[in-house]
């Protein structure tokens, strides 16, 4: 009889936080310890101290942008590329929104987000997505609707037509800003299998980001109903 192999946990997710507020900080260090197999690797409330802790050596960066010392996304162009970045701001003005994804970061939360929104949101970046508070996401959305040409709209629309329908209305509730929670409830199916709806939707629309699906529905007129 063999001897059963022991089975070695995944390490820890180790998650870095910046951000100013000692009361918001506190919040989101409790929401990161709540969850089995994440853990708090730095927490610091200003650039100067950000750029002395060790990016290399986390997996997810929380990021704030007003800070006392400067705007966090200056943080971003000195950060690993591999590093995904959360941001988490109070600032929810167009311009900075938009700066934040031009600049590279992988999602944007508005504080007053829940701590299950948040919880979602970074789960959301490990796996790869884009979260973006629904708020934030109307920007983007207006951002996108610009005069794509006829050979862009046409892929756009070659790729949406291969959703299934349950694809299409998973798709459909991103671009209205849902969590992946808030997509599965509502449409009835579980978290988990939100998340696999929406890997099949990147990889039919050949697309990597909640923002690229989004903006492959828009260049095809999907969102104002002169699409599917």
């Amino acid at each position: 009889m063999s001897t059963p192999t022991d089975i070695v946990p995944p390490p820890p997710v180790a998650i870095g936080i910046v951000e100013d507020d000692d009361h918001i900080r506190r919040g989101l260090q409790r929401v990161i310890d709540a969850v089995p197999g994440w853990s708090v690797r730095f927490a610091c409330a200003t650039l100067a101290q950000a750029r002395g802790c060790e990016m290399h050596l986390v997996d997810l960066l929380l990021l704030d942008i007003g800070l006392p010392d400067g705007n966090g996304l200056a943080l971003l162009a000195e950060l690993p590329s591999r590093l995904p970045v959360l941001v988490i701001s109070s600032l929810g003005d167009e311009a900075t929104v938009i700066s934040a994804i031009e600049q590279g970061a992988s999602g944007y939360l508005l504080k007053e987000a829940r701590a299950q929104d948040l919880a979602d949101a970074i789960r959301a970046v490990l796996d790869g997505g884009a979260p973006i508070s629904p708020g934030v996401a109307s920007y983007l959305l207006r951002r996108m609707r610009g005069q794509p040409s006829a050979v862009e709209s046409h892929s756009a629309a070659a790729g949406l037509e291969q959703l299934t329908p349950r694809e299409t209305e998973v798709l459909r509730a991103l671009t209205r800003g849902y969590s992946y929670e808030e997509t599965g409830q509502l449409l009835g199916i579980a978290r988990n299998t939100v998340g696999q709806h929406i890997k099949q939707i990147y990889s039919k629309l050949a697309v990597s980001s909640r923002s690229e699906a989004v903006f492959q529905a828009i260049q095809a007129g999907w969102l104002t109903g002169r699409g599917n």
